[in-house]
């Protein structure tokens, strides 16, 4: 007991000539004062993003009141100065939506243990009422002077997101620093967006020598105005809750709309965007690993999550980054019964260095038990190539899929042409047999959609022109899967 009388005096008399107040503690302030700094506040960077990204006039604060938890070593002028989070509810185009927005202008944001249980106090309210979380990230890092304490409270706030995974969707905003463990927890959100020049790593690219390196988890970086308009844009079209799913609205375009001779040159975006009613879609992590689109769509009236190859990029090949990114995608869809398209035209798997040392086997393990594990409606059309492991990873029937077309052109098969021939008929190449020839003959044989729905892995051949058309009654038709009462057999 000594000893720890001893410990305890050495420590306060070390650290005394270092935090040695300059004032007295004041007495508990008055509403008055609580209320002025409040007002002092309201110009912060944080009131800022809070107008641009609800509706006007609709944000609630709650905890409003709430103090920091100064410690013994932290000079007593700041006795009056409110916790670093502000938390609250508003609308999102008219949905109700909860968020924490970090105030870098209290205490640089830094976080403690009263900062972490706003928060969860938040995601409380959040899950009871079924409504989305917006989390924006502007802190320099956890209060030191915590010790434990704080660096506990990041755990608390990590268990929080992860609790409501799947059950209501969660957005990031990177609005300022979100540096470390931080970086972290922003990524264990569902979408991550980003302000340009918002510092985001885990350690500083001054020291690791990779600046970008967490631009894989960015869903869309832009200035405040349009990573706000962007989160705006994606809260409208995405359900509120698990329990929410997607039914069918009324369709604002043309059901049976016809596309003609229309030709996507690789262009996964234009296709999408063809496809869908009135041209309204919104991809989501576009900068990272363009041989794979990923966004949300609607066709037919019927919200629609959409992962499709871009041939314009080395083929519409999967990379270790792209299988990860669509795996992440599929998975998302799946936790709020959101239906997904898979539009493929894909010359099989990337191969290069950087995809063996990037757990290319692991990562396409990932994709494949995506798909195999969704339950939510699934169409896939075939647009184009579907080449080797292309086939079966990106929404084949072996893997769940409801329904799958292709289109009259479309190559199937587990080598291309060129390949194919080399490998199995180069010794009939001759003077009466060209290369050509059997490249030809291969295309119509062996890798025709015709063969392809001969094995009944293909439920229909058809034509561009009617791809809409027949993706929007099979999404219909679907939206329906598992609600209506089976006949006796």
């Amino acid at each position: 007991m000594e000893g720890e009388i001893c410990l305890q005096a050495n420590r306060e008399f070390s650290l005394s000539k270092y935090t040695e107040k300059t004032k007295t503690l004041s007495a508990i302030p008055s509403a008055e004062q609580l209320r002025a700094s409040l007002e002092a506040s309201r110009s912060s960077e944080a009131r800022s993003v809070i107008a641009s990204l609800f509706d006007q006039d609709t944000f609630v604060e709650t905890a409003a009141f709430t103090k920091r938890s100064f410690c013994d070593y932290v000079a007593s002028d700041k006795d009056l100065e409110f916790e670093g989070v502000i938390t609250g509810y508003g609308a999102v185009e008219g949905k109700l939506v909860f968020a924490f927005v970090q105030d870098a202008s209290r205490m640089k944001g830094a976080v403690d243990a009263v900062h972490a249980r706003k928060i969860a106090a938040l995601y409380e309210l959040a899950l009871r009422n079924e409504a989305p979380v917006i989390g924006v990230f502007n802190s320099n890092g956890a209060d030191i002077f915590e010790g434990a304490s704080a660096l506990a409270a990041y755990g608390r706030i990590m268990k929080c997101v992860s609790d409501a995974k799947g059950v209501i969707p969660q957005y990031a905003l990177v609005s300022g620093p979100c540096i470390g463990t931080a970086a972290a927890l922003a990524a264990m959100f569902d979408f991550t967006v980003a302000q340009k020049d918002a510092p985001y790593y885990v350690h500083n690219p001054a020291l690791t020598g990779v600046k970008d390196a967490q631009k894989a988890e960015i869903c869309f970086c832009g200035t405040q105005e349009e990573s706000c308009g962007y989160l705006r844009r994606l809260v409208s079209l995405l359900p509120s809750s698990s329990d929410q799913g997607v039914t069918a609205e009324e369709c604002t375009d043309d059901l049976n709309r016809m596309l003609g001779n229309v030709t996507f040159e690789g262009d996964a975006a234009l296709a999408v965007s063809v496809l869908s009613d009135n041209g309204n879609c919104i991809a989501c992590s576009a900068d990272t690993a363009p041989s794979i689109y990923t966004g949300f769509t609607v066709i037919g009236g019927v919200l629609t999550g959409v992962v499709a190859s871009a041939s314009k990029h080395d083929d519409g090949k999967i990379t270790a980054e792209a299988a990860r990114k669509a795996a992440r995608f599929v998975s998302f869809c799946d936790s709020f019964s959101i239906p997904l398209l898979t539009l493929v035209d894909s010359k099989g798997l990337a191969i290069c260095p950087g995809n063996e040392k990037d757990s290319f086997a692991a990562s396409l393990a990932a994709l494949a038990a995506a798909y195999a594990a969704s339950t939510s409606p699934r169409v896939t059309v075939i647009i184009g190539s579907a080449i080797g492991a292309a086939f079966p990873l990106l929404g084949s029937k072996a893997l769940g899929a409801d329904l799958v077309y292709a289109v009259e052109d479309a190559e199937i098969a587990a080598l291309t042409a060129p390949a194919g021939v080399a490998f199995a008929f180069d010794k009939l190449i001759g003077a009466d047999t060209t290369r050509e020839q059997l490249e030809a003959d291969w295309k119509t044989q062996v890798a025709s959609p015709v063969a392809a729905a001969s094995t009944g892995e293909i439920d229909d051949i058809i034509s561009t022109d009617e791809l809409r058309a027949r993706i929007a009654s099979a999404l219909l038709m679907l939206t329906a899967k598992g609600t209506a009462p089976l006949g006796r057999l």
